[in-house]
């Protein structure tokens, strides 16, 4: 809900502001975008530098009186903030002036934040409510047993709950406890927020539940009142924003410690959101606690044997009508469709030894010896090999982790794909699963495409890769017939089993359109680097394309040997493999092969077409480009822009394209801009090829009118790039007729483009002697005469 006034103030925004005449434009852009804010035209710009205006541009596209987006902005300024700091210290500072962080800290101390040594902003530590915990509870009771607890604990770790809702886990637990006062686990640091800042945010090797066994903040051990107040906090609307969830928590809570004899209710109001506390139970309503209430929902009429279990653990499970409310975190608690809730011995069976297996599945936990330690441990699941007691065939037993969706939820998706897909040669059957306990049965694979990292990295293995993709794409394509989008295509999910490469992991899957019938999927799914753009905004709308930029990644991984990171691009090296690449992982999902028929008809053209050079396919770019439409400008600029090693596309063709329309495209793609600029220098005497006198003579020119544009239009890094550019072909070259151009530019520059321009100048003396004869113009700017008064070294 928006709030009246913003939440984050102007005086904290303009303290960041006044910090980006220290970064490059290209670098706000992408810190921006990267969170999915856009440019917003200002009618009035404020006074200041491109880079503060540029930053303004931003600034103005957020709500903030929005939570979503002022949380997402803040990310930004974090990322700015950290970014200013480490450039600093490279150049041999220490790091952001203090005065300008303090300046900071204290305007966001107003807003209700913490900016701190890390350069984390995190909501500050509020003064909690009053207490909802009445005062009739001695501060040394200890009613609530140890079992109480521990089926407690289980319960919301099972359910896999957020314990610190919305906030970071120590802006929660300092709600609590003085942490700078408890005794750190970790001899490295002197208190408990050092270990749990070492633990949970730098190394993450704490378990996500770890708070419920750790002595030092008694919950498992203490007085009753410690744990009551926790709970209570825990479900706190300054905390949980979603209502319901806490709704649903506070009733379990509730159902466990009446067994102790406390009552687990509303106790106060903020803003007519409840505030859930305890209470002592009286003689008199103690004996209405519902030790053996049924559950309010109960198994439709011919349930299967796995719906009723799930009935029994979680409550409803899903199967049609009303949307399914038994997922306590409140995401994507997604229905089923009637006759969906399968049994794994329902389901098609795979060929081998693995079809025994699956023949008498039941969903018992015993019925398989576990490895003591998993093969692999993921942010989401631990994976056991394991031994099927009754057959003796080893299996793969994986387990869910991940607090990002429920157990259930997610092996419901995996078994009703299986039901489309058990039996297809690329796909990784479900042997035997147990939604309810978040644990499913597959086949043991010899290997995952990433174990295979160093043999895809050798062009003798290129073709196997290209297979590989290609049963991949034909896996994705058969679930998509049915709208299946996976959403989660990675190296680790491409799985060798039995001479095949198969998709596994369909857990994230998005349900066929019609069988969904709730809206509230989590904002983000997917793995960062591997994951489309789209995914990260909307993950429920997302179509095939999705997948596409998935094993568009995957090729990427594979062929350079580079792990991706999210919004940066990453193409092998010039051929064909480049081109399909670049075509699977752009940026907008319109401008992506749509289907896997799609990706397979482009990887057949590319690889056994006639091989075009990439001047050969610039110059049919350029055709198109020629038109003045900006988006065939713009692929244009980013084709030349991924060819950085070409001298024929760069000399040859590049400067075909009028400057103009150039300068415009390029100020739309700055990261692309400083590649593509800096290559056409390091062109002017490279000795790839023998350049002509006209070509030197277009190139310079080429360049004089894209800075020209960009000093007009206030494009600043641009004006930067394309002056030293120019300077460099100038000292090599010398041209007359270009030096009598630049020599007439020079004179019209004054303000921010000539101080820019004059340090072009001074860093190239053997251009700036070229322009000496201007040293008698009036017009001419103090600080480009200054420049060229500089000796020649």
């Amino acid at each position: 809900m928006a709030a009246d006034r913003p939440i984050v103030s102007r005086a904290a925004r303009n303290a960041v502001r006044r910090m980006m005449s220290n970064l490059y434009i290209a670098a706000i852009d992408e810190y921006w975008e990267s969170e999915n804010f856009a440019r917003r035209e200002i009618a009035t710009p404020r006074h200041g530098g491109a880079r503060q205006q540029t930053f303004d541009a931003y600034e103005a596209s957020v709500d903030w009186t929005d939570q979503e987006h002022a949380r997402r902005a803040l990310r930004v300024f974090e990322t700015l903030l950290r970014r200013l700091d480490r450039d600093s210290r490279k150049h041999g500072a220490n790091g952001i002036e203090a005065a300008e962080l303090e300046e900071l800290r204290e305007a966001l101390n107003r807003d209700g934040y913490l900016l701190n040594q890390d350069l984390r902003i995190q909501p500050a530590p509020t003064a909690a409510s009053p207490d909802p915990q009445p005062t009739s509870i001695p501060s040394d009771a200890r009613d609530i047993t140890h079992v109480t607890r521990t089926r407690l604990f289980q319960q919301l770790t099972s359910r896999e709950v957020r314990w610190f809702g919305d906030l970071e886990e120590i802006a929660f637990l300092r709600r609590l406890y003085p942490l700078e006062e408890l005794p750190s686990s970790d001899d490295r640091f002197t208190d408990a927020e050092g270990d749990i800042t070492q633990h949970r945010y730098n190394n993450y090797d704490w378990e996500d539940d770890w708070i419920y066994t750790d002595d030092r903040f008694a919950l498992n051990n203490g007085p009753d009142l410690v744990l009551l107040q926790f709970l209570s906090q825990m479900v706190h609307p300054e905390v949980r924003s979603d209502d319901a969830e806490a709704a649903i928590l506070s009733e379990l809570v509730d159902r466990m410690v009446r067994r102790d004899g406390y009552a687990f209710v509303p106790v106060a109001h903020i803003s007519g959101y409840p505030v859930y506390g305890a209470r002592r139970l009286t003689g008199a309503d103690a004996d209405t606690a519902p030790h053996d209430a049924p559950s309010r929902y109960t198994p439709r009429p011919g349930a299967s044997d796995f719906e009723r279990i799930a009935t029994a653990v979680w409550g409803r499970p899903g199967a049609g009508g009303e949307p399914d409310q038994s997922s306590p975190d409140g995401r994507e608690a997604e229905t089923g469709v009637p006759g969906q809730d399968t049994r794994p011995s329902d389901l098609p069976a795979p060929l081998g030894p693995y079809a025994a297996v699956q023949g008498v599945a039941r969903g018992q936990r015993k019925d398989y010896a576990l490895e003591r330690l998993p093969m692999k441990v993921g942010g989401q699941a631990q994976v056991f090999e394991a031994t099927h007691k009754a057959t003796g065939v080893r299996v793969a037993f994986k387990r869910r982790l991940s607090w990002r969706d429920t157990p259930a939820a997610r092996m419901r998706r995996e078994i009703e794909v299986a039901q489309d897909l058990n039996s297809h040669p690329n796909y990784v059957p479900v042997l035997d699963a147990n939604p309810v306990e978040g644990w499913l049965v597959m086949p043991l694979a010899q290997c995952t495409a990433e174990d295979c990292r160093e043999q895809l990295k050798e062009t003798t293995q290129l073709a196997e890769l290209v297979n590989a993709l290609l049963n991949v794409l034909e896996v994705a394509h058969n679930a998509h017939a049915d709208g299946w989008i996976h959403r989660d295509v990675k190296p680790s999910n491409i799985l060798y089993l039995d001479g095949r490469w198969r998709l596994g992991d369909w857990g994230v899957v998005r349900r066929p359109r019609g069988q969904t019938t709730s809206d509230r999927t989590r904002a983000e799914v997917g793995t960062d680097g591997f994951a489309a753009p789209e995914l990260f905004i909307n993950a429920h709308d997302a179509t095939p394309a999705a997948d596409i930029y998935g094993v568009g990644r995957v090729m990427a991984w594979a062929l350079t040997g580079d792990v991706p990171v999210m919004t940066q691009r990453l193409l092998p090296s010039a051929g064909p493999w480049r081109e399909i690449v670049r075509a699977a992982t752009a940026r907008d999902p319109r401008s992506r092969p749509q289907t896997a028929a799609d990706l397979r008809q482009l990887m057949q053209d590319k690889l056994t077409g006639p091989v075009l050079t990439p001047a050969e396919q610039g110059q049919a770019l350029l055709s198109a480009a020629h038109g003045g439409h900006p988006e065939p400008v713009q692929t244009f600029l980013s084709f030349t822009a991924d060819h950085p090693e070409d001298q024929d596309l760069y000399v040859g063709v590049l400067t075909q394209l009028l400057p103009e329309r150039a300068a415009e495209g390029l100020m739309r793609l700055p990261a692309e801009s400083e590649v593509l600029v800096e290559a056409l220098s390091s062109h002017a005497a490279a000795p790839q090829r023998r350049i002509q006198y006209a070509e030197a003579h277009r190139a310079i020119l080429w360049l004089h009118r894209v800075s020209a544009f960009a000093a007009s239009a206030g494009s600043w890094d641009l004006l930067d790039e394309a002056t030293r550019a120019m300077c460099v072909w100038d000292s090599i070259w010398d041209q007359y007729r270009p030096r009598d151009v630049i020599a007439a530019w020079l004179l019209t520059l004054h303000g921010a483009a000539a101080v820019l321009v004059a340090s072009a100048l001074q860093d190239h003396p053997d251009s700036a002697v070229h322009f000496r004869d201007l040293l008698d113009k009036q017009a001419l700017a103090p600080q480009l005469r200054t420049a060229l008064r500089t000796p020649v070294p």
